[in-house]
């Protein structure tokens, strides 16, 4: 009997302890851009709350105060990196901007976007990246805005396929496209909008392919450099929250994010499930993590809304618990909230947490 006892008991405690694992595995996290108060007392509440990861932007990273209380509490440190959204560099040299299919700038009130296939700027951002983690030693980078431009946080559930903007088609994009087929766009096709038209017309497979490929191959040389600076470091890439079914396969036809190739490279992905925003339910986010660990088995990690954004449709209390309860639905990693300025909105909903 108590050799049973013994057997028993040691069962037990194997099972607690990996129950405890599992459980430490799973994000809470909040994310949080700027913040001028008292770090002591956002940490304490954090900690209430559960909130064991911090999603913090470049800015707050290099306040050595805060890393290091955050460190303290055993909160996790992702700094979130932006890629190709970068107004300031643009402002300085707009030959840069990537190009619509209508011949426009990728400018969309505050969303501008860099065309991803320059290797100078390529360059550039891979050796911030690294100097981030050389001189922050995060847990974790957060790569934000690695996809091709889109304003997609104003893309409701009735808009047509056709209505959403594609880029980028800037001289360097389709001149490297054409070399890379061995193709030749025919002379009548003088401006940007006819030789969109061409190539998506005869060449989409391959088109969207390659715009694929320049996303997902940046995602790749900024993990392989900041991981041969700091080989335990986690990536975690922010992904438009579309289905393959939403807008035609936009999520690579429009975005370029094929989950597929850009999850070698990852630990998670994170699909901005911000439901109020687009006018979809707690339901909605269920379904995008499951239609994206199809592609990227066992990395999804959603981000939830937290307080009404953008538009003033409602968003209660009640939609917020069933959003928290839908994020948490296996096969999720957990939940990362956008954003800490938003609780403070309406704290009633911390305790929600």
């Amino acid at each position: 009997m108590k050799k049973f006892l013994i057997v028993f008991l040691s069962l037990l405690f194997v099972l607690l302890d990996a129950g405890c694992s599992r459980h430490s595995e799973r994000i809470i996290g909040i994310k949080i851009y700027e913040y001028d108060k008292d770090f002591n007392q956002l940490v304490s509440k954090w900690k209430v709350m559960g909130i064991n990861t911090a999603f913090i932007s470049t800015e707050l990273a290099a306040n050595n105060e805060f890393r290091q209380l955050l460190k303290e509490n055993r909160i996790g440190v992702y700094i979130i990196f932006p890629v190709f959204y970068n107004p300031e560099f643009l402002k300085h040299d707009s030959s840069f901007y990537a190009i619509t299919d209508k011949g426009m700038i990728a400018k969309d009130d505050w969303v501008e976007f860099v065309c991803p296939s320059r290797i100078s700027y390529r360059k550039m951002i891979i050796n911030q990246a690294a100097d981030l983690v050389t001189n922050l030693h995060p847990d974790g980078l957060s790569i934000d805005f690695i996809r091709q431009f889109v304003f997609w946080e104003m893309i409701y559930p009735d808009r047509t396929a056709g209505s959403i903007d594609m880029a980028c088609f800037c001289d360097s994009c389709v001149g490297n496209f054409s070399r890379h087929l061995n193709i030749t766009i025919p002379d009548t096709c003088s401006s940007t909008v006819l030789k969109a038209a061409y190539i998506k017309k005869f060449y989409s497979a391959e088109w969207n392919d390659y715009r694929s490929g320049l996303i997902a191959s940046m995602a790749g040389e900024i993990a392989d450099k900041v991981r041969g600076i700091s080989p335990g470091i986690k990536i975690n890439i922010h992904a438009v929250p579309w289905r393959d079914k939403d807008f035609e396969n936009a999520s690579i036809r429009i975005a370029a994010q094929d989950l597929t190739k850009i999850s070698a490279f990852a630990d998670y992905i994170s699909p901005m499930c911000y439901s109020q925003m687009l006018r979809r339910d707690a339901s909605w986010i269920e379904s995008v993590v499951k239609d994206m660990d199809k592609k990227a088995p066992g990395m999804i990690l959603p981000s939830i809304q937290v307080y009404p954004y953008y538009i003033d449709d409602p968003f209660t209390m009640e939609d917020f618990r069933e959003c928290c309860s839908a994020a948490l639905k296996p096969p999720s990693r957990g939940v990362v909230f956008f954003s800490w300025p938003l609780f403070e909105k309406d704290s009633s909903r911390m305790e929600i947490i």
